[in-house]
């Protein structure tokens, strides 16, 4: 040890390849520790030992000064060269060197980074942190929270806590602060866009919080949770308890796993259902089939051999679908979404998503939808994808914000506090999920060869565009009956767009909203309903695309486009 000036001091001590280090400086109140190792096991469990030893609390200057506990701000690196190979990193056999090393242990600016369980199943490493990122809180304004001074901290100490993160396997499972936004997110858009869930099946989902958002609709009658590690469950129950909480459900139990509509299976989820539903499996041992199917198991971009065999099999896959009722709807997080500039999945370390969606095809599933949540806690939007057994069932999924609003009024399970059970999900989100981001469509574009349909997807820029005042609105000389249509004063190119200014102020009647009209007409207690009717179906194109039947009705001069020939066209809609 050596002395510095003008106070402190420093020493250091070695052995073999390894040494510790620390250095003081008592008018800062700081003292820096470098302990380095050649041995293979974690430091992480030393820490507390570090904290009692080094963490010297200051000398109050007076009886009445109050101060705070001495903070620890500590990083843990490995040591040594390793490969920057992408599966290396991802697959499982050094958790230190995934998300748990890059993304927390390896970094020294947090507030606070504490361990609160580490431990290993029969399946996997589990890891969960309480954590301050200086990026989002501050342990000042956390420590504020905890008093009684009325400040605004102190009022809502909800907003200051700690975040409290799970790795599995080294790989960020899910974050407190991300909790409600990714698992609502996973959740609710399928559950609502079916009309009546009542059996429910979850694959993997070892946390809880799947199950807890899944029991938050009164129509479910049997949720099934299919999955493999019960360590997990019962550790997450133990340090993840808000995961799991359904002690705010009117006539549910505290745990989720308790609730009497609950059914747990610690199975291999594969084996579960490919016994029960493959092709060929017997029709007795066969339950129920399910309305819903979530699969919340590990991301397509984790090369271990279980992610391979989970997003590559097509016997797994058949018998999902072959599990789903009719109008059965199957949904699963897909990983990190695409930024503007990546490859193709198929090109990717996302090939195991784009294997997915080729075998949902395969197997007979008739629409499928990609959608994003930002708020889910990682570093990246989060995306996700569901997918209708018939067509005809996507309807509800485009459905008005007003539609979901009352849809969910009507569903969730009241609450003992009297507040609504979602936190994160409702009809104006549900509505930015209907469409896909602008990127997936570019990044699917960019397959070679390009995929149909990706050369004619909206405006080109090489459009000609040919204004209303080179036509006119006349009668027709087709026939007697022939009615009001559309003629040019001039030869007019073929592929140009008619009276382009006006053609996107139609008048979309949804499918529900067609519906009402064909409904009122029938019963005719609406006067004017039939008039209705009848003006959307001479005057409008039937638009499929939602499911069932909408009407767009052209505004100007494409009111009439069409409409007096004798059936015959010589024009398309641009969607």
């Amino acid at each position: 040890c050596h002395s510095l000036i003008p106070m402190g001091v420093s020493c250091v001590g070695v052995l073999l390849e390894s040494h510790v280090s620390f250095h003081t400086w008592p008018d800062e109140g700081v003292i820096t520790l470098d302990l380095f190792t050649c041995g293979s096991n974690p430091l992480v469990p030393t820490l507390p030992v570090i904290e009692r030893l080094f963490a010297v609390p200051r000398r109050p200057q007076s009886k009445d000064e109050v101060l705070d506990p001495p903070a620890m701000v500590w990083a843990h690196k490995l040591r040594g060269f390793r490969s920057d190979d992408t599966e290396s990193i991802h697959d499982g056999s050094n958790p230190l060197g995934a998300d748990l090393g890059k993304l927390l242990l390896d970094i020294m600016d947090f507030d606070m980074k504490k361990e609160i369980f580490s431990g290993e199943s029969t399946f996997q490493r589990i890891d969960v942190y309480e954590v301050i990122r200086p990026r989002f809180r501050d342990l000042l304004s956390y420590r504020r929270s905890l008093s009684t001074d009325g400040s605004y901290e102190s009022l809502h100490p909800e907003l200051y806590r700690p975040d409290r993160v799970l790795f599995l396997d080294g790989v960020m499972q899910s974050s407190m602060y991300g909790d409600e936004p990714y698992h609502e997110a996973l959740v609710h858009p399928g559950m609502f866009s079916h009309p009546d869930p009542k059996r429910v099946a979850i694959i993997g989902g070892g946390e809880g919080a799947t199950l807890r958002e899944v029991l938050k609709h009164k129509t479910v009658e049997k949720a099934v949770m299919v999955e493999i590690d019960q360590f997990l469950v019962e550790q997450s129950h133990l340090h993840l308890p808000s995961w799991s909480n359904c002690s705010n459900l009117v006539g549910s139990a505290d745990w989720c796993v308790e609730d009497k509509r609950s059914e747990m299976h610690y199975e291999d989820a594969l084996a579960w259902f490919i016994n029960r539903y493959g092709d060929g499996a017997s029709s007795s041992n066969q339950p129920e089939p399910f309305d819903v199917i979530i699969m919340d198991a590990l991301d397509p971009h984790d090369s271990i051999p279980f992610a391979e065999a989970l997003y590559n099999n097509k016997k797994f896959l058949q018998s999902l679908y072959n599990s789903l009722s009719e109008n059965g709807v199957f949904i699963m997080q897909l990983g990190e979404a695409n930024s503007f500039m990546d490859a193709p999945d198929s090109f990717s370390r996302m090939k195991n998503r784009m294997n997915m969606l080729n075998l949902m095809d395969e197997v007979g599933f008739e629409s499928s939808h990609v959608y994003e949540e930002g708020h889910a806690g990682f570093l990246w939007p989060w995306s996700y994808i569901i997918a209708f057994k018939d067509f005809n069932s996507r309807a509800l999924w485009y459905s008005s914000v007003a539609e979901f609003e009352t849809r969910i009024h009507g569903r969730v399970m009241p609450t003992k506090d009297g507040k609504s059970p979602l936190k994160y999900f409702d009809g104006a989100t549900m509505k930015s999920y209907q469409v896909p981001h602008r990127v997936v469509e570019r990044v699917f574009c960019r397959q070679q060869p390009a995929p149909k349909g990706c050369e004619s997807v909206g405006f080109k820029g090489k459009e000609s565009n040919t204004p209303a005042s080179s036509f006119v609105v006349g009668k027709s000389r087709t026939g007697e009956q022939a009615g009001i249509g559309v003629f040019a004063k001039d030869a007019i190119k073929k592929g140009s767009v008619i009276d382009g200014e006006l053609s996107t102020q139609s008048i979309r009647l949804e499918p529900s909203t067609t519906n009402l009209i064909e409904n009122h007409c029938k019963s005719g207690d609406l006067k004017d309903a039939c008039a209705v009717e009848k003006w959307m179906r001479n005057y409008g194109s039937k638009v499929v695309a939602k499911g069932t039947p909408a009407y767009w009705v052209e505004s100007g001069i494409n009111t009439f486009v069409n409409h007096a020939s004798s059936g015959e066209s010589n024009v398309a809609l641009q969607v």
